[in-house]
């Protein structure tokens, strides 16, 4: 089964996010926020009670506001629980839905906004999903667009890949700050297994789900598999390179690794995969 992928042009659908994307939707921001000269007032009169902001509401406040509200702000997390900030950051990093991060760290790379990447970066973590979420992160970031591209893999600190083609074209995967987000995969009993051969594509064993790569700019420009098998690694899955023979597909790995996978549920899904299983 082939997925379509949930975010194109560098914009997330808002139709295709999982529901743990609308986690804060029930969570309420401080209605004086909407009366933000009363609160100054307040404010420099030393009256004013910590404001309570939604994630989402506090990465887009301009840096006036930021000033003016200073250390008297509660945080809302996912579960809408307050917490206390100093200094401008919360104590500890605070898991939220990777589409909240990333349209936080989108619109703060636009505006050349580097506080606010910081504190995402340094403040915030990417929620755990699962592998069907997972593997549609590997949609190419508005591809074509380079100089986003760009600013994004340099803001987060992290390095853009470059297709092995003619033209030398550079990419990002949503995936990338998934991982740079500290984002993870798991299956539902126990890491997640990933594989891709000779087809631009990889596939998710546990949900024997296939993405397929996204096309890229210039002459016989592809997505790397060594690329997309190292982000899965680094989001904690377990990952196979069927090879490049020409029968080297998912279709004529199917069974062999799904047996496989089976055979390791029933030891309790290990997180070191026997040997044996292969031999």
């Amino acid at each position: 089964m082939y997925f379509k992928a949930l975010f194109t042009a560098g914009v997330i659908s808002l139709f295709s996010l999982p529901t743990s994307a609308f986690a804060q939707v029930a969570c309420q921001d401080d209605e004086r926020l909407y009366s933000f000269a009363d609160y100054i007032d307040e404010r420099q009169a030393g009256t004013s009670e910590p404001l309570q902001l939604t994630v989402a509401t506090f990465l887009n406040l301009t840096p006036r506001a930021r000033d003016v509200i200073g250390d008297n702000l509660r945080l809302l997390d996912s579960e809408c629980r307050p917490m206390q900030v100093s200094q401008g950051e919360p104590p500890f990093r605070i898991e939220m839905p990777f589409s909240t991060l990333y349209m936080g760290f989108y619109d703060a790379v636009l505006r050349g906004d580097e506080r606010t990447q910081q504190i995402l970066l340094n403040s915030f973590r990417a929620e755990p999903v699962d592998p069907m979420e997972f593997i549609s992160y590997f949609t190419v970031i508005d591809s074509g667009n380079e100089e986003l591209m760009e600013r994004l893999a340099r803001s987060a600190g992290i390095n853009i890949h470059t297709a092995s083609c003619n033209d030398a074209t550079k990419y990002l995967h949503f995936a990338d700050l998934f991982v740079r987000f500290g984002g993870s995969v798991y299956g539902e009993h126990g890491k997640a297994w990933f594989v891709s051969g000779k087809d631009p594509e990889v596939t998710s064993v546990d949900e024997n789900l296939t993405q397929q790569y996204s096309s890229l700019v210039g002459s016989n420009c592809e997505v790397s598999k060594n690329t997309v098998l190292a982000l899965a690694e680094a989001a904690g899955a377990i990952t196979y390179d069927i090879g490049n023979k020409f029968n080297s597909t998912w279709h004529s790995y199917e069974n062999y690794y799904t047996e496989r996978h089976s055979l390791w549920l029933e030891q309790g899904a290990p997180d070191a995969v026997p040997t044996s299983l292969f031999d």
